[in-house]
């Protein structure tokens, strides 16, 4: 063998030996697999995330391996950006493998997805159902595709409808406790929270008493008020109409109805819950403000109209609180050692309401209700000016007048009368005068201004007398709200 084939020979060895080497090298820095981003606390419909590996170049084969975590899935295993569905409360560790031949490379991202956090909404203090024996169950809606349910899981006779809505009904037995669980679930992934209560007896709610209801300025029209009644969970309810002319109850089943009526009208309704066989119901009362607003003292609820008058708001009823009654207040006939002169002793609740007590200086000055007062004789002469004047406003001010005051004749207390032999008190002027109390008055004294009506004299006006020889009407007043 010369030289030259020699050389071709040791050429062609190094060219298949070293050729080979490169090619392989070759090859394997070619296969660069790239999963492209994590995806971390996700939450997302159906636990599912779109996932963004970078296409393989021509010949290679791209496959998505699960590494670590259990039940999660791929829409399409070969797809670079395939869907990957997983379960809640999982972190799975995922796999791009790329291969060619029999050689590959892979790259490894996370993907987590949030954990199912049941909540229950529903609150209940101090965990008892007062006045009912059912409850709505409220909890958060289940989200991305979770399923959730209501569960009794301690207590006899109870009932829920609707389990697998968040907001679901329960029905108890009363005075009864039970424990109950909201639970999500989502593939194997199941997670709960518990509630405890105690169930108490059925009692409806009507809604608070609504006396002074303000709508418009148009006193003539029709009046509207959406009731604010109760529905107990599961229950039936109807509304009835008990007192008051010219009201409607626009849907009688509907908790918060439509309810129409007359100014300065009370009315009294009734709502009647049921929930099987038992049965509760309430009343509210409500009334409009046309002429009259009314103002309830909260010391004996006892109800007082008022009227706005040169913008003070005044009392258009008599007062009536029972302050020291037989000492400080009094009603006509009712004194120790007292006459009755004119009209009879005030034994009807509905009469005593009308006229209200007589009151002596010291009470009617310094223990008005909060927020009241009693007038100035300039405040009560403005009103008089108002109406006409002395010679004309009486037929304002009386009962049925144009000014809402609804003056009437209460009569009035004299202490110490010297028209008694025996200096005996007198109940005088029942039907036939009213001595209304202002603030003008000195109390170390008794001497002041008092507002007088008469039945048998046109004009009205003041008297300067000696207060504390009478017991007396009293209106108050207050600035407008």
């Amino acid at each position: 063998m010369n030289n030259r084939l020699i050389q071709k020979s040791i050429s062609l060895l190094l060219l298949l030996v070293f050729g080979f080497s490169c090619k392989n090298d070759t090859d394997i820095v070619k296969i660069t697999p790239d999963a492209g981003p994590s995806f971390l606390d996700i939450e997302s419909e159906g636990y599912m995330v779109e996932l963004s590996a970078r296409p393989v170049d021509k010949g290679q084969t791209g496959t998505w391996k699960v590494y670590i975590g259990d039940n999660g899935s791929f829409e399409d295993i070969h797809n670079p950006t395939s869907k990957f569905y997983g379960e809640p409360g999982v972190t799975y560790q995922l796999i791009w493998e790329v291969t060619e031949g029999d050689q590959y490379k892979t790259d490894l991202i996370t993907v987590s997805y949030k954990e199912l956090k049941p909540s229950i909404l529903t609150e209940i203090p101090q965990d008892t159902l007062f006045h009912n024996i059912s409850t709505y169950l409220t909890a958060a809606a289940p989200k991305y595709g979770a399923a959730g349910s209501w569960t009794i899981l301690e207590g006899e006779g109870g009932s829920i409808e609707m389990v697998n809505d968040s907001t679901a009904a329960f029905i108890g037995v009363k005075n009864s406790a039970y424990k109950v669980q909201w639970t999500l679930s989502f593939g194997n992934k199941i997670v709960s929270e518990e509630l405890d209560f105690v169930t108490d007896e059925l009692k409806a709610f009507a809604g608070d008493d609504q006396l002074d209801i303000i709508t418009d300025l148009n006193s003539d029209e029709k009046k509207y008020y959406t009731l604010q009644a109760f529905l107990p969970a599961g229950a039936t309810g109807s509304w009835t109409l008990l007192n008051g002319t010219n009201g409607e109850i626009y849907h009688n089943n509907l908790p918060h109805s439509l309810f129409k009526g007359d100014p300065d009208t009370e009315y009294e309704l009734a709502w009647k819950v049921e929930i099987g066989n038992t049965v509760s119901a309430d009343t509210v009362k409500l009334r409009f403000r046309g002429k009259w607003g009314v103002w309830v003292d909260e010391r004996d609820n006892q109800e007082y109209r008022f009227v706005e008058i040169n913008g003070l708001e005044w009392m258009a009823d008599n007062y009536n609180y029972a302050e020291d009654p037989g000492n400080m207040s009094w009603y006509y006939g009712y004194g120790y050692r007292a006459l009755i002169q004119d009209g009879h002793p005030l034994d009807d609740e509905e009469e005593r309401k009308r006229y209200g007590r007589l009151y002596y200086l010291g009470a009617a000055m310094s223990r008005p209700p909060e927020g009241w007062r009693l007038p100035t004789a300039i405040e009560l002469d403005d009103v008089i000016r108002l109406y006409g004047g002395e010679l004309y406003a009486k037929e304002a001010l009386k009962v049925g007048g144009e000014s809402g005051l609804e003056i009437n004749y209460p009569g009035y207390l004299s202490f110490s009368d010297p028209s008694d032999p025996a200096f005996r008190h007198i109940f005088k002027g029942q039907e036939k005068e009213t001595l209304i109390m202002t603030s003008d008055i000195n109390p170390n004294t008794g001497m002041g201004y008092v507002f007088v009506m008469n039945t048998s004299i046109p004009n009205v006006g003041f008297a300067v007398m000696n207060t504390n020889f009478n017991g007396m009407t009293v209106r108050y007043v207050r600035e407008k709200q």
